[in-house]
């Protein structure tokens, strides 16, 4: 290996690990401790950083773009009322956590 090329990569690998430093500082800073029954608590995100889905859309089960945007495995939670089945995908509530939703006139939350 010539000589430009290792400072090239050894640059390289000190900007990486400056980034992952920098980032891992970020999230202590950030980080709020509490202790419960003696046990340490670490909180990384505040109320309202993993924003909720409102109003959510859906596609009939027998909808060809619905394999497209699922799998046919993917794990889903399902409501069922008054006749009326839906389905909120798990990869999707991974980002979200909370679909805020109604079925048959009543309000429900679906969290994950």
């Amino acid at each position: 290996m010539t000589t430009t090329r290792l400072l090239l990569a050894t640059a390289l690998t000190v900007v990486l690990l400056m980034s992952v430093t920098s980032t891992a500082e970020a999230q202590r800073r950030n980080m709020t401790e509490t202790v419960i029954g003696g046990h340490t608590m670490y909180t990384l995100l505040k109320p309202g950083d993993i924003p909720a889905i409102f109003e959510p859309t859906f596609l009939r089960a027998n909808d060809s773009s619905a394999e497209r945007l699922h799998d046919l495995d993917e794990p889903m939670i399902a409501v069922t009322a008054n006749g009326i089945a839906k389905a909120y995908s798990t990869t999707y509530l991974d980002h979200h956590e909370v679909v805020n939703d109604s079925i048959s006139g009543s309000a429900i939350a679906v969290t994950w």
